[in-house]
């Protein structure tokens, strides 16, 4: 309340706009999920509430999958239909460490995400500087 008070008292001319981000998509990692032998490129958004890769490559992985219809509104507006929930994927990370994710799988031209809910459960705090980006 006092700061909009404060923002009624002197009007809004002059104060700059905060700075408000959805997200920040850190960087891309490799990553190997199921028995595929190739790394996958993958992006790590600290903004995604979902993991997500496209069907393509839970096909080629055979991951075992359940159904489910959904669809996905980004910030953007743009929608992707969700076809399926691969639970306990193995994983292994850039490092060699092997875990397990949820995966929600996408239809179409999706790109390989990993989000909060992996970050959450893996106590993954990420840091970033001007330096090292």
């Amino acid at each position: 309340m006092y700061l909009q008070e404060r923002l009624l008292t002197f009007g809004l001319k002059g104060i700059p706009k905060p700075k408000i981000h959805y997200s920040c998509p850190l960087r891309f990692m490799e990553i190997f999920i199921g028995k595929e032998e190739y790394p996958i490129k993958t992006l790590v958004e600290t903004g995604a509430e979902l993991n997500i890769i496209p069907e393509e490559i839970s096909i080629k992985a055979s991951l075992t999958t359940r159904n489910l219809k959904m669809n996905l509104r980004g910030i953007g507006g743009h929608t992707t239909s969700l076809a399926a929930l691969s639970e306990f994927t193995p994983i292994i990370l850039a490092s060699g460490e092997e875990t397990l994710i949820h995966f929600f799988i996408g239809k179409g031209s999706v790109h390989t995400v990993i989000g909060r809910p992996f970050l959450a459960d893996k106590n993954i705090r990420l840091e970033s500087s001007h330096k090292q980006g």
